[in-house]
């Protein structure tokens, strides 16, 4: 029995059911339960939570006042802000990755006519009512900040919007007890972020709620129909995508994240809420958070310094091995830029990394060759012993020991090193599929290094190299499982590489290449020999 490639099969199609299960099939899952936060999902979308943000039309304000818009901006993003309902009406990335030939540049959020960032509070634990559509009154404006002011019989609430630099941005919320009594109340404050129209396996949308050990995350999928509630300590909630993130960080205590999707579907809404409040007549309380509206770039979000310590960086998902992914990932990210910054050319950036893992694990795969040489070379030898002892399994196993021990050949050093090597894979995969920026770059005929190659050139011809490279390496001439995993490996890769970014696809031709030309070097000396025979 040909040991080395069943264990090589079984690896092998375990990493590929894992890729196509967690990419085609599988929404994420929530993280576990932890002792500092309690993670429940309710039976309605609208949940107590929910409803309050839309208030009851119970007190108007003192003043009426009409819709406006305005402006706010930073070097890399400006904000549309209104007076009516939620604050945010629309975001724009500056950056030139993210500009369009014509017209504004991309809209991260996609909210569509919606609106997100809106300051509400929980009816029933607050004593006033704040209409959910009232027209709040603008009471300052600049480049940078936005301020508005709702006030009637009972309550005043102060709204202060302010854009700091890159990314980042603070929002400040004061409740003002106006009436003779005393008053309690329990404020939320709900985020949303539009959804695609066709939903796609590697964009998936997710509301994250961060508690003081964990991060709770909920797929779309996951809440259509229903609320995913987390309760504890909340370090931050947020909603995000592939490449971008919306984030609140609350620097008050907050015991609730909720992750729902808006009646209409069109939406995905966070919302989170701050501890029930008692105040004496006019007495006030301040409520401070702070934000992040971009790109998911790990530098950025571990820098985050509106509220210092919170580690943003934690919503880039890493996948297995946790941290090793993570701190490989980065690191080859890092040599990514450099490259980049020789070149100028992402697609060319790829190349070179894959060269520069293909060196560094050049070690492990000449190991591997050698073992699966061994294992050729007694291939006739186990396949007499299989025949001899068919009838006997215990014997066949003891004399096919026998067999390697005198041969000096382990069946288990041609996996090793790909065991070895899988933790290196899969951060290659994670850090190629989350790098933002590859988004919206071109290489060759390839319109967006983030999409799926639109002619299906990169697949089949990765597809045609790998059926060459399995026919020429090391294998018994009589075993079925070789002959199998010639065929079936490069059509399951090709089926697969036709839905996967094309950056990613770059990367898997570029590897499988010099795969090719390492196994025709290798193999050139053992060969040559045998062609001078028979010449």
């Amino acid at each position: 029995m040909d040991f080395q490639r069943r264990t090589l099969l079984a690896i092998v199609v375990s990493v590929l059911i894992w890729i196509v299960y967690a990419n085609f099939l599988a929404p994420p899952t929530p993280e576990p339960k932890t002792k500092s936060a309690e993670t429940t999902t309710e039976a309605k979308a609208t949940t107590t939570d929910a409803k309050a943000l839309d208030g009851r039309p119970d007190s108007k304000p003192l003043t009426e006042t009409p819709a406006q818009t305005h402006r706010l901006k930073t070097e890399f993003i400006a904000l549309d802000v209104s007076n009516v309902g939620g604050i945010i009406r629309r975001t724009e990335l500056l950056s030139k990755q993210f500009q369009h030939a014509e017209g504004p540049g991309d809209d991260f959020l996609h909210l569509a006519g919606a609106d997100s960032l809106a300051i509400g509070f929980d009816a029933n634990e607050t004593d006033f009512r704040m209409p959910r559509m009232a027209g709040w009154e603008v009471v300052g404006k600049t480049d940078s900040t936005w301020s508005l002011r709702y006030k009637d019989l009972d309550v005043e609430v102060l709204g202060d919007l302010k854009l700091t630099e890159g990314y980042e941005g603070q929002l400040q919320v004061k409740v003002l007890n106006r009436s003779s009594k005393r008053q309690s109340h329990r404020m939320l404050l709900k985020s949303q972020y539009g959804l695609p129209k066709e939903s796609s396996s590697y964009d998936v949308h997710r509301g994250l709620c961060a508690t003081a050990d964990d991060v709770e995350e909920f797929a779309a999928s996951d809440v259509s129909g229903q609320s995913g509630v987390v309760r504890g300590q909340i370090r931050w909630a947020a909603l995000d995508s592939k490449y971008f993130v919306s984030a609140v960080i609350p620097t008050h205590p907050v015991q609730m994240c909720e992750v729902r999707v808006s009646d209409d579907g069109g939406m995905l809404v966070s919302t989170i809420g701050s501890n029930a409040v008692i105040l004496e007549p006019n007495e006030s309380r301040t409520y401070e958070f702070g934000l992040y509206l971009g790109t998911k770039e790990m530098e950025r979000l571990e820098r985050y310094a509106v509220v210092p310590g919170v580690h943003l960086e934690d919503a880039v998902d890493w996948g297995w091995f946790g941290g090793l992914t993570r701190f490989l990932g980065e690191k080859m990210l890092w040599l990514l830029r450099v490259f980049y910054d020789l070149t100028g050319i992402w697609g060319v950036a790829i190349i070179l990394l894959t060269v520069v893992v293909k060196v560094v694990t050049l070690p492990l795969t000449f190991k591997q060759m050698r073992s699966m040489k061994k294992m050729r070379e007694v291939q006739p030898e186990l396949e007499a012993l299989k025949k001899k002892y068919a009838d006997d399994r215990v014997r066949q196993a003891q004399e096919m020991q026998d067999l390697f021990r005198r041969a000096g050949v382990n069946p288990l050093a041609g996996c090793l090193p790909m065991l070895i090597q899988l933790p290196i894979w899969i951060a290659l995969y994670a850090m190629l599929n989350t790098a933002v920026e590859l988004y919206r770059e071109p290489f060759l005929w390839l319109p967006d290094l983030t999409q799926q190659d639109p002619y299906y050139i990169l697949p089949l011809a990765m597809g045609a190299l790998m059926y060459f490279q399995m026919k020429i390496q090391p294998s018994g001439v009589d075993n079925e499982q070789a002959k199998m995993m010639a065929w079936m490996m490069p059509i399951i890769f090709t089926v697969m590489m036709l839905f996967l970014p094309s950056g990613l696809c770059v990367y898997i031709f570029a590897n499988v290449l010099l795969s090719l030309v390492q196994t025709v070097i290798q193999l050139r000396p053992s060969q040559a020999p045998s062609a001078a025979k028979k010449s």
